[in-house]
């Protein structure tokens, strides 16, 4: 059985003790015209990136893909535009800089002063090769400008992972391959320096393995890299992975701190959020190779104990699926409390004691709403409504099938 714990409820409690409210919560110190904000919004869409920019206080997005899927198959649509989402009005601005081109499943990073997007895939079409890249780019917060910072280095590649840290970036893994039916999954651990703009090779096979469409987080204090999940080749159908890796950037050695088998363990997955706190790592969502599929489950992984707690369990499966994308109205009894079940979302740490997250794949095609959750009292807020991609359920009481 699923339990929280009381010492998880403390350590969460802890992390978010003391913290300001978003900018903008505390009216009495800023006085916010929230009518003179735009009321547009960006489209939904999966494969998308995003970090936090605290040097204004928002949610920081980019790229990804806004076909609507058809029979749970892509209809590719990518976009090259960059968003932001500011909490104090709860509302999306679009921010028009020249950058980089359109693209999806793409590593993207944040630092205290920029955001950084590297390579991805597009195809101006619903079928053939992907063009894949392998350009650097950075945005700056305090300016809204993109820049180009390295044309080539670790080679073209979708679905890897990037964090930002020590005046770095740490890129590893992903998938070489232009064809949309299968996959090359790499292994190989790249840095790039920041201040002298240089790629160098790190590790060429490095310890978790091959793996694409995994999750990356760096801890507080930025010595350790953590890698989760994903799959390998046969990523379409699984089984994914579940194991949960620790890379000390020290003396650059590995250590696995679950192989994803143990009966307290979350359900193996791909495209999750994972973030690093003090003295646990923070798994959000993703899409799990079981029969619920996309989640909205929130787990954490007590770095002192070694082991896993669920914190919330989100939507839990009924009566299962009918077949291939087929899914009756009472596929899953849903947690209206959290959000919808997705993958290839955005989602980030604010440093104030707030996780937030946008977009994704769900089960009803692609998202584009905004959730908040407080991980102090672990209560998630509703911050902008979703124009497509919820399911039945959560608007109406009878529903003859899964989605609208």
């Amino acid at each position: 059985m699923r339990t929280r714990s009381t010492a998880l409820i403390f350590a969460l409690t802890a992390f978010g003790a003391g913290c300001k409210d978003a900018p903008g919560e505390d009216t009495a110190a800023v006085l916010v015209d929230c009518s003179t904000r735009p009321l547009t919004l960006p489209s939904a869409r999966g494969e998308v990136g995003g970090a936090w920019d605290a040097v204004n206080g928002r949610l920081v997005l980019f790229g990804g893909d806004q076909g609507v899927p058809v029979d749970c198959a892509s209809q590719t649509e990518f976009v090259a535009e960059t968003w932001a989402f500011h909490p104090d009005c709860d509302n999306f601005a679009p921010i028009v800089a020249e950058g980089p081109s359109a693209r999806g499943r793409g590593a993207v990073a944040g630092d205290a002063t920029h955001l950084y997007a590297h390579g991805g895939r597009f195809r101006d079409g619903k079928s053939g090769a992907y063009t894949l890249h392998d350009d650097l780019w950075a945005l700056d917060y305090a300016t809204d400008t993109w820049t180009l910072l390295a044309e080539s280095g670790p080679g073209k590649r979708t679905n890897h992972v990037m964090v930002a840290a020590r005046s770095q970036l740490f890129l590893y893994g992903g998938n070489s391959s232009t064809n949309g039916a299968s996959f090359t999954p790499l292994s190989d651990l790249w840095s790039f320096d920041l201040t002298t703009k240089t790629w160098t090779l790190l590790q060429e096979d490095a310890g978790p393995g091959e793996r694409l469409f995994h999750s990356a987080a760096i801890s507080p204090n930025e010595r350790t890299l953590y890698v989760y999940g994903g799959g390998d080749e046969r990523a379409f159908t699984g089984p994914f992975f579940g194991d949960l890796w620790a890379l000390d950037l020290d003396s650059m050695t590995w250590t696995e701190l679950s192989d994803g088998r143990e009966s307290d363990a979350p359900a193996a997955r791909i495209w999750a959020g994972l973030h690093g706190l003090d003295g646990q790592v923070l798994l959000w969502a993703g899409h799990d190779d079981g029969r619920l599929g996309n989640t909205n489950e929130l787990w954490t992984f007590d770095l002192g104990a070694g082991a896993w707690t669920s914190v919330t369990m989100g939507d839990t499966l009924n009566s299962g699926a009918n077949g291939f994308c087929d899914f009756p109205a009472d596929f899953v009894t849903p947690d209206l409390t959290a959000p919808e079940r997705r993958n290839a979302m955005v989602s980030a740490l604010d440093g104030e004691g707030k996780l937030w997250t946008f977009g994704g794949k769900t089960d009803c095609g692609i998202i584009n709403d905004v959730w908040s959750l407080e991980l102090g009292s672990l209560a998630w807020t509703s911050r902008s409504k979703a124009t497509a991609g919820e399911i039945c359920q959560r608007a109406y009481a009878e529903c003859e099938t899964l989605c609208y």
